[in-house]
C-alpha cells in the first residue's frame, strides 16, 4: 500500500491506478471526478461496462468469490460523490473486478518537462542524474505467466503448512517462453538455502544446481524466473522490501527481459479468511538500467519499503523533488498469471526440505505404480533429481531424454534404478 498523496489543485486532473487481473493501467479523472464519473471513464477508457464493475480500495477484491461483499466503492447513492470525499486520492490504487474479457490499454506514457541546465556547472555523472526521473512502467515484457497447478501447490504448501510464512523460502522456476512472451512455469526447483523471516540466502552453483540444470534442459525447459514467499511475522505497508528487489534485479539482469518473478503471499479475504496468493512480476526497464549502472546503494535505506541510491534522482508521484530514496512500488511491473497442467508429475519429496525427507521407500513407492509407463513413472522432476545422485549426469541426460519423449526406457537402466529402490 502507498501513503495517501498529497490531493491536487483545483481544475488540476489526478492519475488513479486501476489493478485488475489484467495488470495494472493508469486514468486521468478530474479533481472533482465522482464515483459515478469514474465508473464511466472506466467503460470509456478500459471498455468494461459500468454494470460489470466492481470496484475497491481493497486488494482482496480480485481473488473474492464474494465481490458483493466489498461495498467501500459499491455502486448506488454514492454515485454523486466526489472521489476525494471517499478517500480516492491522486496516485490511489483502485481494484476492479470484471467478468468480461478484454485487451488491456496501452500503456499511457508519462509526459514530462525538462528541466534547464544553463549556467550551472556539472559533471556529465551529474548531468545524467539530474535528469533521471523515476516513472511507472506499466507494461511488462512478458504477456503472461501461467504456473502448473501441482508444482505451485507444493510451494505454497510447504511455506504455508511447514514454514506457517514465518520463514523465507525460494525456489528456481524452469520452464518455456514464447516468442509472444508467454511464460510457462513447469517446475520449481529448491536449492541448499538458509531462510530468515525477511531474508534468505542462497547456495549457488552447487553440484545439485548442475543436475537439475541438465535435467530440466533434457525435459525441455530453461530457467524462467525466481520465486519466493513473504512472511507474516511483521505487518508491512508495502509489497516488496529492499532486500527482495535487490535480489530480483540481480537474477534479472543475468537473464533478461523475459525474465520473472513470483511472490507467495498471505492476503485477508473478507469472506474466506486468509488466502495463499501468487503475484508475478517484473522490474521496470529504468529500475534494470539503474541496477547495471551502479546507482543501487550497498547501505540499505532504513525503512524497507524503499530501496537507497548512490545518485540522487527526480520522483514525481503529484510533487517532483530530488531524492536519493525510491518508493519499491515505482520499480514493479505486474504481470497476468494463468494456471495449467504440465506434463511432469510433482508427488516425489522436494529436494533440500525440513520434511519430508526424501528417501528410497518414495521412489519405491512410485516405480510400483504399474498402470504406467515406466517413463511416466519417471515423469517427476524430483524423483530424476533424486537418482542424478546415484547415477552418472551423462547416464542422466539419456534417461530424462527418454522420460521426456515417453520413450522405453534400456533394460539396464530400469535394472539399476529399480535396484537404488530396493525393487528385486
Amino acid at each position: 500500500l502507498l501513503p495517501s498523496p498529497t490531493p491536487p489543485a483545483a481544475g488540476m486532473v489526478f492519475l488513479l491506478r486501476v489493478r485488475t487481473r489484467d495488470g495494472t493501467e493508469r486514468l486521468q479523472v478530474e479533481d472533482n471526478c465522482t464515483l459515478g464519473g469514474l465508473r464511466q471513464t472506466i467503460a470509456d477508457k478500459l471498455g468494461v461496462p459500468v454494470t460489470d464493475q466492481t470496484l475497491s480500495l481493497q486488494q482482496g477484491l480480485l481473488m473474492s468469490k464474494n465481490p458483493a461483499a466489498f461495498d467501500d466503492l459499491k455502486m448506488g447513492k454514492n454515485e454523486d460523490k466526489p472521489l476525494r470525499a471517499m478517500g480516492v486520492n491522486n496516485g490511489e490504487m483502485v481494484y476492479l473486478k470484471y467478468s468480461v474479457e478484454r485487451e488491456p490499454t496501452p500503456t499511457m506514457q508519462a509526459q514530462h518537462r525538462s528541466k534547464g541546465l544553463q549556467g550551472v556547472k556539472m559533471t556529465v555523472e551529474g548531468m545524467i542524474a539530474a535528469q533521471t526521473r523515476i516513472e511507472r512502467q506499466e507494461t511488462p515484457h512478458c504477456a503472461s505467466v501461467s504456473f502448473d497447478a501441482n508444482c505451485a501447490n507444493a510451494f505454497q504448501s510447504y511455506v504455508n503448512g511447514t514454514l506457517g510464512f514465518n520463514q523465507m523460502r525460494f525456489g528456481w522456476m524452469y520452464g518455456t517462453v514464447s516468442e509472444e512472451g508467454a511464460v510457462e512455469v513447469n517446475v520449481i526447483y529448491e536449492p541448499e538455502q538458509e531462510g530468515a523471516e525477511d531474508t534468505f540466502e542462497v547456495m549457488e552453483n552447487t553440484l545439485e544446481d548442475t543436475r537439475a540444470d541438465v535435467i530440466a534442459d533434457k525435459l525441455g525447459y530453461k530457467k524462467v524466473g525466481i520465486i519466493f514467499n513473504i512472511t507474516t511475522t511483521k505487518a508491512r505497508d508495502y509489497t516488496l522490501s529492499s532486500f527482495e528487489v535487490r535480489v530480483m534485479a540481480k537474477y534479472q539482469a543475468v537473464h533478461g527481459d523475459k525474465w520473472v518473478t513470483a511472490v507467495v503471499m498471505m492476503l485477508e479475504d473478507e469472506d474466506e479468511g486468509p488466502q495463499v496468493s501468487f503475484e508475478p512480476f517484473q522490474l521496470t526497464d529504468q529500475c534494470m538500467k539503474i541496477y547495471n549502472d551502479g546507482w543501487f546503494h550497498d547501505t540499505p535505506a532504513t525503512n524497507p519499503k524503499l530501496t537507497k541510491l548512490t545518485k540522487e534522482v527526480i520522483m514525481n508521484d503529484g510533487v517532483s523533488k530530488d531524492m536519493d530514496e525510491v518508493d519499491n512500488d515505482f520499480w514493479l511491473v505486474p504481470l497476468k498469471i494463468l494456471s495449467h497442467t504440465g506434463p511432469i508429475t510433482c508427488k516425489f519429496p522436494i529436494e533440500n526440505r525440513l520434511h519430508p525427507v526424501q528417501t528410497v521407500e518414495d521412489l519405491r513407492d512410485l516405480l510400483r505404480q504399474t498402470s504406467k509407463s515406466y517413463a511416466e513413472r519417471l515423469a517427476d522432476f524430483h524423483l530424476l533429481l533424486f537418482l542424478s545422485k546415484h547415477l552418472d549426469l551423462s547416464d542422466m541426460a539419456l534417461i530424462v531424454s527418454t522420460v521426456h519423449e515417453r520413450g522405453s526406457i534400456a533394460d539396464g537402466y530400469k535394472l539399476i534404478i529399480d535396484s537404488i529402490a530396493g525393487i528385486e
